[in-house]
Formats: structure tokens, sequence, C-alpha cells
């Protein structure tokens, strides 16, 4: 018997060329147990439905795709491992959900899936998806032509979100437009290889960049920055910072908007967002550039 319980402690499975132990599957176990806890001790605060209960269960194999992304980028098991336990039990993703009954996790999923197809060179179906998940997010937002932001600390925190919403719901969506075709320019004048870190990069970016500069964007329109920025950062861990900064801007928000309240002013959570966007921009402007 003894010998039977050291050899399954020590035996190894292997899925493709991914390989596991009895305690790695052990280990899953648990912390799965634990984000399944997580959500039952909130999910009874707004209704439930299956849209709601669809969401949380997505959110886990979110969770295994977050990893397999990883372990793709790094090769290494543990970090794999590690981005799954983490996207299981964050408190953002958590609340977005189980708390607040707000799917993102449908459109966040057709985004990762970009990623993985643009990287392995499917840039038509990375097209396509990236496409499905921007009809989802749209779908699932309010349009408001009354302020310039629901819950997202955005640019206009700092400008003023209330004042000349017209004019600046027009000019920033043109200038959003302005800089994206700009990006597509410089990518093709400078032919640019689009490589496994610039893919990510720009995926991390963009999610930060959009519902920045886009107005009336909604308290989660930072969850996919969210998961990008902890894959990031799984990556070169050196950025460990970036995914603790936003998941403090959005959690942030998320509290903001439920409670009426903020511990700190919502503009300065709009600046620490443009400090993020800088750090991740000049990392992408850096990579593109040293190809040349």
């Amino acid at each position: 018997m003894d010998a039977y319980l050291r050899d399954l402690l020590v035996k190894k499975w292997n899925i493709g060329k991914f390989s596991f132990s009895f305690l790695d599957a052990l280990l899953a176990v648990c912390i799965t147990g634990t984000g399944v806890m997580l959500r039952l001790s909130v999910i009874g605060y707004t209704a439930t439905d299956w849209d709601k209960i669809s969401a949380m269960i997505l959110e886990f194999l979110l969770a295994v795709w977050g990893g397999m992304i990883v372990y793709f980028y790094t090769g290494a098991r543990l970090r794999a491992f590690l981005t799954y336990a983490v996207l299981v039990i964050y408190p953002s993703i958590i609340a977005n959900s189980a708390l607040w009954n707000r799917g993102s996790v449908f459109y966040a999923w057709f985004f990762l899936l970009s990623l993985y197809l643009l990287v392995k060179g499917a840039g038509v179906r990375a097209g396509l998806s990236a496409a499905a998940g921007a009809v989802i997010a749209l779908s699932r937002m309010r349009v408001s032509t009354q302020n310039l932001t629901l819950g997202w600390p955005n640019l206009y925190e700092i400008v003023g979100k209330s004042m000349f919403v017209d004019l600046y719901n027009r000019v920033s969506l043109l200038v959003l437009a302005g800089l994206l075709l700009t990006g597509i320019y410089l990518y093709i004048k400078k032919k640019v290889k689009l490589t496994g870190t610039l893919a990510l990069q720009l995926f991390v970016f963009l999610s930060i960049l959009i519902p920045y500069l886009a107005p009336s964007m909604p308290a989660w329109a930072g969850y996919t920055a969210d998961i990008g920025l902890l894959l990031y950062a799984m990556y070169r861990p050196g950025k460990f910072y970036l995914p603790m900064l936003h998941l403090i801007v959005s959690y942030s928000a998320y509290a903001n908007v439920i409670n009426g309240t903020s511990k700190l002013p919502m503009s300065l959570y709009a600046v620490i967002l443009l400090a993020v966007l800088t750090d991740v921009g000049r990392d992408a402007y850096r990579e593109a550039m040293g190809q040349s």
C-alpha cells in the first residue's frame, strides 16, 4: 500500500506536451474548490439566472485557457498553473459575475482566442474572433449620452465627465480611430514583424487604451485588461506591479458603482491607468523598434 501511494504521488500524466502529477491534480482541485466557494459566498447578492451561471462556469474555462497561453509563451508548467490559480480567485473576475451579475467573460474569451490565433499566424480567424468579442462587448454595454463615464475611470474623469458630452462623444471616438489607424500605418510602413511578445503587448495595450479613450465606459470595462496584464506579468515577472495596479483600479470601479462611493477620487484612478498604459505602450514601442 505504501509503495502504491509513493508511486501515485510521483506518477506523471501527459496531455499533449503538458505533464502533471497527482499532487498537481490535487492542488488544482483545491484551488478550483476555493474559487467555487468564493463565488458561492457572494452569489446571493444579485439575482441568479442561467446567464450568471454560464458566466461563472466559463470563467473557470477561461482560467484554463489563460494558463495554456502562458505555457505557450513560457514553456513553464508552474507559471501556467499559477495563472490558472490566480484567475480562478481573481477578485475582479469573481465580482464581475458572481456578485454583480455582469458576463464580461463572454467577450473576453473571444479576445483571448484572437490573441492565440494571431500568434499562430491565423490572422483572418484572429480578426473574426476579435470582431465577435467586440460585438458581444458592445451588446452588453449601455450607451449613455448624459455622462462620459458609466463607472470606469477613463480620461474623462480628469478632463470632466459631464461637460461637453456630445462633443467628447464624437471627438474621442475619432481620436481613438485615428490612433488605431496610425498604428496600423506605422506597422505596415516599418514592416514590423508581429512576434509573440509584440502581439501580447499590443493586446494588453489596446485592452487598456480603448476603454480609456472611448466615452461612456461601464465599471467593468477593464475586465479584459485585468486578464491580459496578468498574462503579461507571468511572461515578464518584472512587470508584476502592472496587474496589481490595474486590479486596484478595476475593483475600485466596481465598489464605486455598487456602494456609490470611492475611497479615493476617481480621477486618481484615471491617472494610475494612464501610467499603466504608458508603461505597456513603451514596452511595445521598444519591441517594435528593436527589429529595425
